[in-house]
This record gives C-alpha cells, sequence and structure tokens, in this order.
C-alpha cells in the first residue's frame, strides 16, 4: 500500500492527514478537519475526504479489489488511564507480563474489556520505570467502526502524546529548549502536556481545554502557568530524579502574547514553535477550513509506527502481523523471481555470447585452415630436408673423425655406407694385428660412432711383405636417415 491515512478523534472534530512514502522521505499530500456532531457524520466524512484526495471513487468507497489506505487511529489523551510502577526487571518480556499482572488486579476494567500497552520510562539497576496505558475496549471499538465501515486496513491505534512526540522530534528547536522539555500543545478543545527527554516521553497529562476555553476564562498565562505546575508535580510524584528544565509552546492561540508571562510565573526557559499545516487544508465546498492544532497528525504521520504506542485490540495486531508476513513473502517471492529472472537473462546472454565467439572462431578457422595446412606441408618438407642434412653433416663427422684416427700403419682399401642400417663398413689392412686393434679402440672415439664391429682380421703376404688385411663395421649412434 502507498499511502496511510491518519484519523484523529477530538470531541468535537475529526482530523484527517493523507501521507505518501515511508520513514524519513514521508510527506503528507492532504489534511483536512471537519466538525462532528452525530456519529454517523464520521463515516460520510472519510468518505467524502478520501473521494477528494482521489482513493476512491466517487459515491464508493473502493474499487472492486483494490485495497484502500492503510488507517492509523489516534485517540486523545484523556480517554485513556495511564499508571507509572516501578518492577524489579528489565527484560521486555518480564516487564510485559509484571504489567499484565499489575493491571489485572489494579485497573478498574476486567481485562477482556481493556487494550493496554506498555512503555518504559527509566532504567536503574536492574529496576525499570515504566508506563502502563489501558483504554477501554468499548471506547476504542466505536471509534474504529466509521473505519472498519470505510474499508480501511487499519495498522495501529495510539494516543495523541505519541503525535506531540513525533512532531516534537523533527521540530527546528533552539538552544533554550533543554531536556526534559515539557510541551504543551494548545488544541481548540484540549491541551496536552508531554515531558520529552532524549527522544522518548517520560510524563503525559490532558486537560480537556482548548484555545477557544483559555481565552474565554480570562488570564491564560496564569491558568497555563497553573497547569504546568500541576503537571511538575506530578512528574516529581512519579520520578523523584526528572524536573522540567524548559516549556515549549505550540499549537493554536496567541501563544507569542503568552509565553513572556508563562515563563516570568513559572521561571522556565519558555520557547514558542509555531506549528503551521505542512499543506492547505481541505475543506468540503462552502465550507471553511477549521482553525485546529496540526501537531499530533503531523507527528504520527511522519513517526516510526514501531516505536509508538499500541493500543490496537488483539485481533487488529494480528491482523496486522500477517499482512506484514504476506509483505515479507511477497517481496522474498518477487526477489526470488527476480533473481532467477535475471539468472536466466545473463545464462541466455552467456550461452549468446558464446555462440558468437564459436561462430567468429570457426570462420576465423576457415579462413586459417588452409594457410595453416599448406604451412603444415611446408614445415615437413622442411623437417625432412633438415633431417637429411643433419644425416649428411653426421655421415661427413663419422668419416672425418674415421680419417684423423686412421694412423699411418693401417691403409684403407674400401670404405661402404649401408644407408638403411646406419652402417660403415671399412676394409683395409695394417702392419699387424695389435695394429689393428688399436686402430678399433681409436675408431671408438670417432664422434658419431656407437660400436664397432671386427667381422674378420687375416694374416698375408704381398710386395710389401706380411701384412694383415680387416674388415670393421661401424655402427652409428643414431641414425637420422
Amino acid at each position: 500500500m502507498s499511502a496511510r491515512l491518519v484519523v484523529e478523534w477530538t470531541r468535537s472534530s475529526v482530523r484527517l492527514a493523507l501521507v505518501g512514502g515511508r520513514g524519513p522521505r514521508a510527506a503528507i499530500r492532504a489534511m483536512h478537519c471537519q466538525p462532528i456532531t452525530a456519529p454517523g457524520e464520521m463515516t460520510s466524512a472519510l468518505s467524502a475526504f478520501l473521494t477528494r484526495a482521489k482513493l476512491i471513487p466517487t459515491g464508493r468507497f473502493r474499487w472492486p479489489g483494490r485495497p484502500a489506505a492503510e488507517a492509523i487511529g489516534v485517540i486523545p489523551r484523556e480517554q485513556v488511564i495511564t499508571r507509572v510502577v516501578k518492577f524489579p526487571a528489565t527484560e521486555r518480556d518480564e516487564l510485559a507480563q509484571m504489567a499484565q499482572l499489575y493491571a489485572k488486579a489494579q485497573l478498574p476494567y476486567p481485562k477482556e474489556q481493556v487494550v493496554m500497552d506498555v512503555f518504559l520510562l527509566a532504567q536503574h539497576e536492574g529496576f525499570s520505570t515504566v508506563a502502563i496505558v489501558a483504554c477501554q475496549r468499548e471506547v476504542i471499538d466505536r471509534q474504529l467502526a466509521p473505519l472498519r465501515e470505510a474499508g480501511l486496513s487499519l495498522v495501529l491505534v495510539t494516543v495523541s502524546a505519541w503525535g506531540v512526540l513525533g512532531w516534537y522530534r523533527r521540530a527546528a528547536r533552539p538552544a533554550e529548549a533543554r531536556e526534559p522539555s515539557l510541551v504543551v500543545n494548545v488544541d481548540d478543545t484540549r491541551t496536552d502536556l508531554v515531558l520529552i527527554a532524549g527522544g522518548r516521553i517520560l510524563s503525559t497529562r490532558s486537560i480537556g481545554q482548548g484555545a477557544h476555553d483559555w481565552s474565554a476564562l480570562g488570564d491564560v498565562p496564569a491558568l497555563l502557568a497553573v497547569e504546568v505546575e500541576r503537571s511538575r508535580a506530578a512528574i516529581r510524584k512519579e520520578l523523584p530524579d526528572v524536573d522540567v528544565r524548559s516549556l515549549v509552546l505550540t499549537g493554536v492561540g496567541p501563544l507569542p502574547q503568552w509565553r513572556e508571562e508563562i515563563a516570568r510565573r513559572l521561571n522556565l526557559p519558555t520557547v514558542v514553535i509555531n506549528a503551521k499545516p505542512p499543506v492547505r487544508l481541505r475543506a468540503a465546498a462552502g465550507e471553511a477550513p477549521l482553525s485546529f492544532s496540526p501537531v499530533v497528525v503531523e507527528g504520527i504521520a511522519k513517526s516510526d509506527l514501531q516505536r509508538a504506542l499500541n493500543l490496537s485490540p488483539a485481533e487488529v495486531r494480528a491482523q496486522v502481523r500477517e499482512r506484514r508476513q504476506v509483505r515479507e513473502l511477497m517481496v522474498v517471492s518477487a526477489l526470488a523471481a527476480l533473481a532467477l529472472l535475471l539468472g536466466s537473462a545473463l545464462l541466455a546472454f552467456q550461452v549468446s555470447r558464446e555462440r558468437r565467439m564459436v561462430g567468429r572462431l570457426d570462420d576465423a578457422l576457415g579462413r586459417v585452415a588452409p594457410a595453416a595446412k599448406e604451412l603444415q606441408e611446408k614445415s615437413r618438407s622442411i623437417q625432412l630436408v633438415g633431417s637429411v642434412l643433419q644425416a649428411r653433416r653426421q655421415f661427413a663427422a663419422t668419416l672425418a673423425g674415421v680419417f684423423h684416427e686412421t694412423p699411418t700403419t693401417v691403409t684403407l682399401e674400401g670404405l661402404a655406407f649401408e644407408r638403411g642400417r646406419g652402417e660403415v663398413t671399412l676394409k683395409g689392412h695394417a702392419a699387424s694385428t695389435q695394429a689393428v686393434l688399436d686402430y678399433l679402440k681409436g675408431l671408438e672415439r670417432a664422434p658419431g660412432v656407437g660400436r664397432v664391429g671386427l667381422k674378420y682380421s687375416a694374416r698375408r703376404s704381398g710386395p710389401s711383405g706380411e701384412r694383415t688385411g680387416f674388415e670393421v663395421v661401424l655402427y652409428q649412434q643414431s641414425p637420422a636417415w
């Protein structure tokens, strides 16, 4: 849901604020105040405002199948009971249980007729001071009935004092507004006095008199000063260690005229913060906008609902919890679907890119293949020629080594080369058999000769005398042919 509707009830009017966005980006889109003289007027006021805000079509509460805005109900402070209690515990669950037991024994209503909540005031040495806020279920149901009739989705029921807190957190406060600060919000029909320090409420009080009532009574500064002193006395009784250090006046009425006299009577730094509506007030045709303090609706509209006092009935809390879980599941499902979609798109892109790359490689290989084949054939031819030349060089080196190792006492008569087997056959004669053996040892040192074999050796006579004839086979080490 993109919009929230803040609904504040007073004795004589209803205030409506339409909020767009969430958290720090929340902005009030429209605001309206309308007098209420009969219970049935509440529903018609909601219908008219939502129609003008274009949330529902004219004459109907909502479009079929489309929910209206979320609704936040704000009840006056004087309609709740507040008790300040000190418990020997600091854990939230323990404090809630103790508060339930205290409420059962001390509140003037049966448990099933009460809606309550607890907020922390202070903690010290294992003890917690809390405020228990309770309201009759009948009061809340009576004021929430028009919201249900309008088809609004209720998310929270809170108290006007928490609207003052939300406004105070965002207000531009001067340096004189030292905390704890007592904020006095003067409305048209009531006055809220809220003690705030460190962004938390310490005490609340409401008076059933507003700006019009104060003006009719006469000396307004004196009367307000008396009410402030009563609040200070109640604060000292509930929280002995806390005292008011400054006073903040806001709301409607001639507050700047009252400020100096109130400050003199109370001897407190007193500041006035103007509370103008953030948007132009909406009014029905022919009606003039009412003068009221926008502090409460503006503060609730821009507050973090998780930190606000919650007086919603149990079934409303369960519905809110279920809607939150459904939204979380929808978000998780959407994220999962988005992740799946992105993964599929990425995979498809990767496959497409690989296909394009394979196509380019195939084209390149098609262009390179003939040249590569030609180069391979040339390389094979070059390798073959190199092998032949290497064999020739090796054979030449072997012959050179043979001739180098042939002494003068040995005469070579013939040389034969068997290419297939890599054998060189030498025939000749030497002066003696010992000369032949020495010649064999010398041939073993010749380069490229792996082994030397003597095929035969024989003595023979000739014109030059007795000689030893021989035939030797040289086996080359690694014939490359």
